[in-house]
């Protein structure tokens, strides 16, 4: 199927007109930023790389009226950044959006924290990491945190050092940790919808930036429950794009590739508490989620990063390829949505150029990921080392084995591009946990990229999906390409200290299903002992006689006295 895709791909190619911004010569993949398309043409882009999400975090709390009260269908009529629930115009009858940088723990912030930081090499050894401080040292639209409303605070990211764990511009790390959610009017309560971490080897430059922050322009929201898109840095020196992972008004912290070598974790105390599934860029994963004696969740994560292969293009409206504008051209629904960019048409709130930015890993958008695949010539332009963690909506219930929020029920890793970010789902036709993923075919140095994917399920949660006993489990895992042909795959199993590891490496793409089929075996039955039955022997009679005297002998063998013959 690959070598018949690449032959389309190689056709239409030719004459469509792909821009893809190339990074400066010494710039490595890792400090890839969104910019508008190359001389302000009239365009129409992609971006599928997920570390862009933790990049140029920041804290907002916002509130907003419409005229309605239903999401995404009420019209956004207002909306207000504020700095503390229930202040003045941020009282409760208003929805809200927030989005939380969790800080590192301290007595002023015990607690919606991240209260460790760890690094262990190759060799494991546990390394040194010394907390450096907030980064920046203040957002410019924290707020404060309520615990009553399950609100947590917004602050800054922040940074630590690890000396023993050098990047290629030294020794620094940006850690990210994210909490995301709403509150409906009239609710007392905040949702932590998505939570989400994410380390990046950093160095630091100065100059002049324009910072991150929300906008509270009406016309950006549409309907009740989006939210503001993140803006990229502005460099005010050089009046272009920064390339930054994080930045301050005069401090930009330079992303860098991450050591693959180096497992590196982060533990977190949280009173607003996520749900029990995960999903991440990282190897050699090991998750767990605790309760802690005052009731709030405590979060453990580990893992190496991964390499991934990302997507970003722009291409001229006038040269769309055909896969994407025949994909757009029969969903003509999907066809305005993305983030403008450039001045708006007069008269309208439409941007000459539009980016599809919103693809969230869900099944049904597989065919869009494809198809933009397929303008790329099925190479992704770049492929950076990432290490995030995110929870996840854990969709179907499956017999409600995932409903538990105070313990983790699974985490699943992959590198690849697409995927879909909830747990496997159970395909009662083949009796297996099924889980999709895509990814261009190559690298982009040509490389036929190969694919890893890992599952980490409570053991518990697996028993209770295919109704098995304590028994030991056994399981096999195979790769089902899109035509439906099988791949070999490099496959590993184990279940340890109540947890079943699965791991699958060395797979080839475009679009493959990972199927991983758990078995038990029945329990053989214990031979159950016949009972002893004794049969009484059969007598027999003999006649004896003594001259003239006879007897009769009766027995089971009998015989005749002595003096006496058998008559």
């Amino acid at each position: 199927m690959v070598r018949k895709l690449t032959a389309v791909i190689a056709l239409f190619a030719l004459t469509a007109g792909l821009s893809v911004p190339a990074l400066a010569a010494e710039s490595p993949y890792e400090q890839f930023v969104i910019a508008p398309p190359p001389g302000d043409v009239p365009s129409l882009g992609v971006v599928i790389e997920d570390s862009q999400k933790l990049k140029n975090t920041f804290s907002t709390l916002q509130a907003f009226t419409s005229d309605g009260t239903q999401q995404g269908v009420s019209k956004v009529t207002s909306v207000l950044n504020c700095f503390e629930y229930g202040s003045k115009e941020c009282g409760p009858d208003k929805f809200f959006n927030f989005m939380a940088n969790l800080g590192f723990c301290s007595p002023d912030v015990p607690t919606d924290c991240v209260q460790g930081v760890t690094a262990t090499n190759s060799a494991g050894k546990k390394l040194a990491v010394n907390y450096v401080g907030a980064f920046p040292e203040k957002m410019a639209y924290a707020f404060k945190g309520n615990l009553q409303a399950n609100l947590p605070t917004g602050g800054s990211t922040f940074l630590v050092d690890i000396p023993e764990a050098p990047h290629v511009a030294g020794t620094q790390y940006l850690v990210v940790a994210q909490a995301t959610g709403i509150k409906v009017a009239g609710n007392p309560l905040f949702n932590v919808n998505d939570f989400s971490l994410g380390i990046f080897a950093v160095s630091k430059v100065t100059g002049r930036y324009q910072i991150t922050g929300p906008t509270t322009e009406v016309a950006a929201f549409k309907v009740l429950g989006m939210v503001s898109n993140q803006r990229v840095p502005f460099d005010q020196s050089t009046g272009t794009t920064a390339r930054c992972a994080q930045s301050s008004a005069t401090e930009c912290l330079l992303a860098w590739p991450l050591p693959l070598d180096i497992d590196f974790g982060l533990s977190l105390k949280m009173h607003a508490k996520i749900n029990g599934w995960l999903h991440g860029r990282t190897n050699n994963t090991v998750a767990e989620i605790n309760t802690a004696a005052d009731g709030d969740q405590v979060i453990q994560v580990s893992g190496r990063a991964s390499i991934v292969p990302s997507v970003y293009a722009w291409f001229p409206k006038t040269d769309i390829p055909k896969q994407v504008a025949d994909y757009y051209a029969t969903r003509p629904e999907e066809s305005a949505y993305g983030t403008g960019f450039g001045d708006r048409l007069a008269g309208s709130l439409v941007s000459p150029s539009l980016l599809k930015d919103y693809l969230d890993y869900r099944e049904s958008q597989f065919p869009e990921a494809i198809a933009w695949y397929s303008a790329l010539k099925d190479k992704a332009p770049m492929a950076p080392t990432q290490w995030s963690i995110r929870s996840t909506n854990s969709g179907s219930d499956q017999k409600g084995c995932f409903r538990n929020n105070a313990s983790l029920s699974g985490i699943v890793t992959t590198n690849s591009n697409f995927f879909v970010s909830g747990p496997p789902v159970y395909n009662e036709a083949e009796n297996s946990l099924d889980y999709k993923v895509a990814s261009p075919h190559f690298l982009p140095n040509g490389e036929v990229f190969k694919g890893t994917y890992n599952l980490l399920i409570k053991s518990s949660v697996a028993r209770c999906i295919y109704g098995f006993t304590a028994a030991p489990v056994s399981a096999t895992v195979s790769i089902v390409a899109a035509d439906g042909t099988a791949q070999v795959a490099t496959t590993v199993l184990g279940e340890k200290n109540g947890w079943l590891y699965l791991t699958a490496s060395g797979f080839t793409f475009s679009s493959p299903t990972v199927r991983v089929k758990l078995i038990q075996e029945t329990p053989k039955q214990e031979a159950i002992p016949l009972a002893t039955v004794t049969v009484p022997a059969k007598k027999t009679s003999i006649t004896c006689v003594k001259g003239k005297t006879s007897k009769k002998i009766t027995a089971v063998n009998p015989k005749c006295p002595s003096g006496y013959k058998k008559k």
